[in-house]
């Protein structure tokens, strides 16, 4: 046999030897640097695989890909974590892992990024507690992507270091060699398109790791996990599916059920209906306890106060409507500062008189809710209100007027109080849009 014919049949006998499930097309997405190299057809990318691929450990068909990650804290931080992460499993087809939801102990204790001052904490709690879980992974398995319900809430990483907070727990049939930590997404506001590849690199890499190491491995799944994913996607890079997945959030029945009592309270007969009942303004008012570093930086409440009523009056709040008004402040017995509040609001002409959901609901119930619960019943209060007033470097009021947008509700009917010298407009716009 002469050196061509021995090379000839070497390489028959090479490819006769691949995997019978080998995918040309896969292949070549898992590995985009091979066309670099000319390698762009089958019989390339076959014969590639064959001579150095399997060796390399390159993945040869697509592999079952399962995203964890942690969600924010606070209502909204987590529910736009869940935004960031279901739409990238929906742009990969992979399967998602739902996290616990947070809530935390009380909108009277001092919130700080710098982890020795912070006097709040977080637990764990049941994503049931604020999402209606049936709904959204029956939505998503109509449209093809597969979401498992959260395994245990324990053992639960530590929030006030968000970027670094992976899920701890433990998932039963899950190899911790298969596991991918891909850290540095927090608040990085990342296109699809860069976390999509940052994606296929982790997952390409550790699969080449393990198939060096033990090449005969099936390599049936891997899984990346990531920290806390709010912000971790620029909303804008990928419209049209973050809009889908902000429709498929469906808030918990229970919670929602308050908010229908509390609306039926203000509005009177048929209002919770939607029908002719007294109609009402919403202010989302931010002047919790934790909330006074925004307080000191725009230069005091006064501050503050002046640019809501500046706010109220463009939405065309007026003396003649009645406004319900959100805040955490009795939530910890602050009855005080919210008679000030009824005090200022009616004393400037922007209400006829102003409603709160302890007026609606017993005590004995708002009580028995985790502080996420009581804000998220003020949420869908606010959601149905004529015009809405939030604060700008809130991300409750932020994301309340994109979930008005998500209802038909014109963008001129939620306004936002001005808070651009606190810096964070840039971020939510690009964020924080859902529609």
């Amino acid at each position: 046999m002469t050196g061509l014919s021995a090379a000839r049949a070497a390489r028959a006998s090479a490819l006769s030897s691949l995997p019978p499930d080998f995918d040309c097309r896969i292949y070549l997405l898992y590995h985009p640097e091979l066309r670099d190299l000319g390698i762009t057809t089958e019989e390339l990318a076959r014969e590639h695989y064959a001579r150095q691929g399997r060796a390399e450990g390159r993945l040869h068909k697509r592999v079952r890909v399962l995203l964890r990650y942690t969600a924010g804290t606070g209502l909204i931080n987590q529910h736009y974590s869940h935004i960031s992460a279901i739409a990238l499993a929906a742009v990969l087809g992979a399967e998602l892992v739902l996290p616990p939801g947070v809530k935390r102990d009380s909108f009277a204790h001092y919130f700080s990024q710098f982890k020795e001052q912070n006097e709040v904490t977080w637990t764990p709690t049941p994503l049931e507690a604020l999402l209606d879980v049936d709904q959204v992974v029956e939505a998503w398995r109509l449209r093809g992507l597969t979401i498992h319900r959260t395994p245990v809430l324990l053992p639960f990483p530590d929030l006030t270091e968000p970027a670094s907070a992976f899920p701890l727990y433990v998932q039963p049939g899950i190899d911790p060699r298969r596991i991918i930590r891909m850290g540095d997404v927090y608040l990085q506001n990342l296109g699809m398109a860069e976390l999509v590849e940052r994606v296929r690199a982790a997952v390409v890499a550790r699969a080449g790791e393990l198939k060096r190491r033990e090449p005969d491995t099936p390599m049936d799944y891997l899984v990346v996990d990531m920290p806390c994913t709010f912000f971790m996607l620029s909303t804008e890079s990928s419209l049209p599916v973050v809009t889908e997945v902000a429709r498929s959030l469906t808030f918990a029945p229970a919670v929602r059920a308050l908010a229908d009592r509390v609306i039926a309270g203000i509005s009177g007969a048929g209002g919770a209906a939607g029908g002719a009942g007294r109609e009402y303004n919403a202010a989302h008012l931010r002047l919790e306890k934790d909330a006074r570093d925004w307080s000191a930086i725009m230069g005091g409440e006064a501050v503050i106060w002046h640019n809501y009523i500046q706010a109220m009056s463009q939405a065309g709040f007026s003396a003649g409507v009645g406004v319900y008004v959100a805040s955490g402040l009795l939530t910890y017995g602050a009855s005080q500062e919210m008679a000030d509040i009824i005090k200022t609001l009616t004393a400037a002409g922007l209400c006829s008189e102003v409603f709160y959901k302890e007026l609606y609901l017993p005590a004995s119930e708002i009580n028995a809710l985790s502080s996420e619960q009581k804000a998220l019943v003020d949420f869908l209060v606010l959601a149905r209100g004529r015009s809405f007033v939030g604060f700008g470097s809130s991300t409750f009021s932020f994301y309340l007027r994109e979930y008005r947008a998500l209802a038909g509700l014109p963008r001129s009917a939620s306004l936002l109080a001005d808070a651009s010298l606190i810096g964070t407009d840039p971020i939510f716009v690009s964020a924080g849009t859902v529609v």
